[in-house]
């Protein structure tokens, strides 16, 4: 997850990779209730802020939904490879 946060403030327009991840998931007929949850406010933090730092130290906070965040790493898959871009 440092690598994520890493990238994300090398490259804040990865914030879109994020955003198209969470409606892919929420596009799949099952999902975990909690997966559900961690996406809804994972979106809600995308949406209340655009200032990069805030949303990397949310994401790597140490409070409950930081720690969801990070439970789910899929949520952030492409992140590190647009930094490489």
């Amino acid at each position: 997850m440092e690598q994520v946060v890493s990238a994300l403030r090398q490259n804040p327009e990865a914030i879109e990779i994020i955003k198209t991840n969470c409606q892919h998931y929420q596009s799949q007929a099952y999902l975990k209730k909690g997966l559900k949850r961690t996406i809804e406010h994972l979106e809600w933090v995308l949406a209340a802020d655009n200032d990069i730092e805030r949303i990397c130290t949310q994401i790597m906070a140490d409070d409950h939904i930081g720690g969801k965040f990070r439970q789910y790493p899929l949520l952030f898959k492409g992140v590190n490879s647009a930094q490489k871009e």
